[in-house]
C-alpha cells in the first residue's frame, strides 16, 4: 500500500492557451485587470535542483503533486520533463490538460509502466472550443490513448450556462466516445470576495440540470459549497500546500499571506510547516473536494473518498482510475500524519495571528509564557526579524529579564524566510548558537 504525506497544488507558470473559454477564472481576472497575457515563464531553478528540493526524504515520504497553469499546462515546455522528474523519485503526479497537446501525451505514454502507473491527467473536456477549433475527434483520441497506457485519468466538463444548450450532444458524445458520462464541475466568480458561482440561473434549476450526469465530484462541491471553514483547524500548510513552481514559494493556500516559505533555495535547510488552523482566508473551501477527500485537512468532516469523485468503470470492465491511484485515492492523506497536540493548535494559531498583526488569545500568551521561562533557563534568548511578530515576542521576552547564559539561541521570526537567513546569522554567531524559526519554538 503506498502512503502519501502530503499533497502540493502546483501552480504552473505558464498564460499561453489554445482556447478561448468563456468560464476560465485566469479570463476573469484578464477582464478586471486588462491583462492579456500569452506566454510562459521559465522556471527560476534547474529542474535538478527543483527535484533535488522535493525528495521523499525532505518531504517526509512519497507525495502527491498536481500540476496546473494558468492557461494550458502542456504548453510550457519544462513541465514535461519536471514532472517526469518526479515520477522518478517516486512521488505521484497528476496533470491538469485541455486534451490537445499530443506530444506531450506521446510522451508520457511511451515512458516505462512503473513511472506511468503514477500519473492522472485530468482531462478537461471543453466541448464547445474543441468544437470551434475541430479539436474534439483528437481530444478523444488522447483519452483514449492515456487509458489504454496505463495512466489513470478522468474527464471532467464545466457546467457552465453557456454548455447548457449543448448537453444532449455532450452526453451523447461521452457515451460514443468514453462510454460513459465525463463528471463536472462548477465554474466560480473568482473576482468576487464571495467566490460565488458562475451562474445566471436559479440554484435549484442549475443543480437539476447538471444533476443527470451523476457526478459525484459536482454532488460534493455543491454540498460544501459556502461553508466557511474558520470554524475548524485546517492542517493546510502541513498536509497540503499551494507551491509556485516558478519561484519556489511554499503557500498554506491559494492567498499570498499563506506564505509558508521559499523552498528551492538552502535545500539542505528541512522545510518548517506551520498550519492555517483556524485562520481560513476565503469565504469557503472552493476546491473541497480535493482538500476534504484526498487530503483530509480537516479530519472531523466526513467525505467520500476522492476515487469516489473521479472514477468511472467503462463497459469493458476497465477504470479510469488504476491500481495504483485506486490505493492513494481510496485512503486519505491525514491517516498517514498525525495530528497536533492541544498546545500545537494554540501556538500555530496564535503564530498566524501575529502574522496578520492580531492579538493571539491569553491561551497562546500563556503558552509563550512558559516555553520562554523554559529556554531562559538554558539559553540566552533574542529574536531575529522585524514587524508585528518579532515585536510582540521581543516584549515577551524582555518581560522574563535578561539572561547571561553561555548557550545561546536567536529565534527567527520571519519564518517565510528562514532558510535565506538561517546562513546569515550563522556566519555572524558562536559556534554553539542555535538558530531555529518562530514555528519551532513551541518543540523546543
Amino acid at each position: 500500500m503506498y502512503k502519501v504525506r502530503r499533497f502540493f497544488d502546483c501552480q504552473v507558470p505558464v498564460n499561453r492557451c489554445n482556447f478561448e473559454c468563456d468560464y476560465c477564472t485566469v479570463g476573469q481576472w484578464r477582464k478586471v485587470n486588462g491583462e492579456h497575457p500569452t506566454q510562459y515563464t521559465p522556471f527560476k531553478y534547474s529542474i535538478e535542483q527543483m527535484t533535488n528540493a522535493l525528495t521523499p526524504e525532505r518531504l517526509g515520504g512519497v507525495c502527491a503533486f498536481n500540476l496546473c497553469g494558468n492557461g494550458e499546462t502542456f504548453l510550457h515546455p519544462q513541465i514535461v520533463e519536471f514532472a517526469e522528474a518526479l515520477l522518478k523519485q517516486g512521488h505521484f503526479v497528476s496533470i491538469v490538460s485541455n486534451g490537445t497537446v499530443t506530444s506531450a501525451i506521446d510522451y508520457l505514454c511511451e515512458l516505462d509502466e512503473t513511472l506511468r502507473s503514477h500519473i492522472f491527467i485530468k482531462f478537461s473536456f471543453h466541448y464547445t472550443e474543441l468544437l470551434k477549433k475541430n479539436l474534439l475527434k483528437q481530444y478523444f483520441a488522447n483519452v483514449k490513448k492515456a487509458h489504454q497506457a496505463g495512466l489513470s485519468l478522468t474527464v471532467e466538463l464545466v457546467a457552465s450556462d453557456s454548455n447548457v444548450e449543448y448537453i444532449d450532444e455532450i452526453k451523447q458524445a461521452c457515451m460514443e466516445n468514453l462510454g460513459v458520462l465525463c463528471h463536472l464541475t462548477d465554474p466560480r466568480l473568482n473576482t468576487a470576495s464571495d467566490i460565488r458561482h458562475l451562474t445566471e440561473m436559479p440554484m435549484d434549476e442549475h443543480l437539476k440540470i447538471w444533476s443527470q450526469f451523476e457526478s459525484k465530484l459536482f454532488d460534493y462541491r455543491q454540498a460544501t459549497w459556502g461553508d466557511n471553514r474558520q470554524k475548524y483547524f485546517c492542517y493546510g500548510g502541513v498536509w497540503s500546500f499551494n507551491l509556485a513552481l516558478g519561484s519556489g514559494k511554499l503557500k498554506q493556500c491559494y492567498r499570498n499571506s499563506d506564505t509558508v516559505q521559499f523552498i528551492f533555495d538552502n535545500i539542505e535547510e528541512p522545510i518548517h510547516f506551520i498550519p492555517r488552523g483556524h485562520h481560513c482566508s476565503f469565504a469557503h473551501c472552493f476546491n473541497s473536494h480535493v482538500f476534504d477527500c484526498l487530503c483530509g485537512v480537516v479530519p472531523e468532516i466526513q467525505s467520500p473518498f476522492y476515487i469516489e469523485l473521479r472514477n468511472r468503470k467503462l463497459p469493458d470492465g476497465t477504470e479510469w482510475i488504476k491500481e495504483a491511484y485506486k490505493d492513494i485515492y481510496g485512503h486519505r492523506i491525514c491517516e498517514n500524519n498525525d495530528e497536533y497536540s492541544s498546545a500545537e493548535k494554540v501556538y500555530s494559531d496564535g503564530i498566524i495571528s501575529l502574522l496578520n498583526e492580531k492579538e493571539p488569545g491569553e491561551d497562546f500568551e500563556k503558552l509563550v509564557d512558559i516555553k520562554i521561562s523554559e529556554l531562559t533557563n538554558i539559553y540566552s534568548i533574542s529574536f531575529y526579524g522585524e514587524g508585528y511578530i518579532h515585536d510582540w515576542m521581543e516584549k515577551k521576552c524582555t518581560k522574563k529579564g535578561e539572561n547571561d547564559a553561555e548557550k545561546k539561541i536567536i529565534i527567527v521570526t520571519d519564518f517565510a524566510n528562514f532558510a535565506q537567513i538561517k546562513p546569515e546569522l550563522l556566519n555572524k554567531s558562536d559556534v554553539d548558537t542555535n538558530i531555529v524559526s518562530i514555528v519551532d519554538m513551541i518543540r523546543l
